[in-house]
């Protein structure tokens, strides 16, 4: 490893890094990092690591026959799979620390920063969206890529199930761009993301998307109206069921406890919303993504019906 290159990054100048094998490059990705951070533990603190990784409370967990014997590139694929990349750095550090191995914690840390300066500082020409969206579902594990097929099938917009059932995450990605248009197949894709609680994806979708030049559906800077704008007079003439939705929103920190107390308190259903969308006007962009969400759940069929419009 370039330790002189690592000074360069802020925050590293007085940092001492580990060093590496002479024989070894630099890992180039964070999942070839993932591989050599295993492969340097002993067989001892392997089993502790894999032992300490099933003994998760917090979700998402991994299944004993996933890890269980298998080999340190098996771990990696599960870990990547099971979290993003950015996310299975930070549990493999957390894992790491919590067995003593705090070394390769850090030498782990600090590549990462490398590897991420670098994919930063290359000049590669933008990405196609075609190329933004397949990558992300190929980043989706089976179970979350399953949930998004039936969802953009359910969407009823024109993708037919028989044009992505058991489709790979290319064909999936084609049928999108051919039916709908590149940057339309992006915002339908974010969508879907989050409608499936794949939120960090759906982020990701929208950061790759402003770097290539396209427009997304959560980008702040676009023209295009958003849904709850668009459909604002029907939003509040059509929901009358607007406790859930502010229990919600109260839950997702989009509105205060005294917000919430001071619309409970309206009558009747359209005042409620009327003075709602007031609130989440003013939270932003993000608050109407959430807001969105929340009707999706609690309101489907009218959400459906208004989408077909």
């Amino acid at each position: 490893m370039n330790c002189n290159f690592l000074k360069l990054l802020p925050g590293f100048g007085s940092v001492s890094v580990p060093a590496a094998s002479s024989s070894r490059e630099m890992p180039r990705s964070i999942k070839q990092l993932l591989a050599e951070t295993l492969e340097d533990l002993s067989k001892e603190n392997l089993d502790k690591f894999v032992f300490q990784l099933l003994d998760r409370r917090q979700e998402p967990q991994v299944r004993r026959c996933r890890v269980e014997g298998k080999s340190r590139l098996e771990i990696v694929d599960v870990l990547v799979s099971t979290f993003t990349e950015d996310q299975a750095v930070h549990v493999t550090d957390e894992i790491l620390r919590s067995i003593g191995c705090n070394q390769q914690a850090e030498k782990l840390f600090q590549i990462k920063h490398i590897i991420l300066h670098t994919q930063v500082q290359l000049e590669m020409p933008p990405k196609t969206a075609k190329k933004i969206l397949s990558n992300k579902l190929e980043d989706l594990s089976t179970e979350n890529f399953k949930k998004f097929r039936n969802e953009l099938v359910d969407r009823k917009d024109g993708v037919k199930m028989s044009q992505v059932e058991d489709k790979d995450y290319m064909k999936v990605s084609e049928v999108m761009i051919n039916v709908y248009t590149e940057r339309k197949a992006l915002k339908v894709a974010e969508e879907i993301l989050r409608e499936i609680r794949c939120q960090q994806d759906a982020d990701e979708l929208v950061e790759e998307a402003k770097t290539a030049g396209l427009c997304s559906a959560a980008d702040g800077s676009s023209d295009e109206e958003h849904f709850v704008d668009r459909h604002r007079d029907e939003l509040i003439q059509r929901v009358t069921a607007v406790p859930p939705i502010l229990d919600k929103l109260l839950k997702a920190k989009v509105i205060q406890n005294e917000t919430y107390d001071e619309i409970m308190l309206l009558r009747p259903s359209q005042a409620q919303m009327r003075r709602l969308y007031g609130d989440v006007q003013g939270a932003g962009r993000s608050a109407k993504d959430i807001f969105l969400q929340i009707l999706k759940e609690q309101q489907r069929f009218l959400i459906d019906d208004l989408m077909k419009k």
